[in-house]
């Protein structure tokens, strides 16, 4: 269930590349946003997950042999109210037959 007032964002999060393997990802799948943690020297790049995305996702991911504790579906949702539902994606469901990783959620009320 989403409404106007409230919005979500949802993501395939990869938690733990270097350098070359985040570079990789950012040019190969549209839409990928890096980060450097510079306290444990690795990147956090995050890949919306969409329908256009989710093939390249799986392919990157088996393809990087990337542990599947260094990822999870990350799933951020603005309200303006702390009471509201919100109904999951069936994208994800499909996402973790592919991938079994683990869910993250952040809930902001605005």
């Amino acid at each position: 269930m989403e409404n106007s007032k409230t919005r979500a964002s949802i993501s395939f999060r990869f938690n733990r590349l270097d350098k070359m393997q985040a570079f990789t990802l950012e040019r190969e799948i549209l839409g990928s946003l890096c980060d450097k943690n510079v306290e444990n020297n690795v990147y956090v790049v995050c890949v919306p997950l969409t329908d256009t995305n989710f093939d390249d996702i799986s392919d990157y991911y088996v393809r990087q042999r990337v542990n599947i504790e260094d990822c999870d579906i990350f799933v951020s949702v603005s309200s303006v109210s702390g009471t509201k539902c919100f109904d999951i994606p069936v994208i994800v469901n499909r996402m973790l037959k592919y991938i079994d990783c683990k869910l993250t959620f952040a809930f902001t009320v605005l």
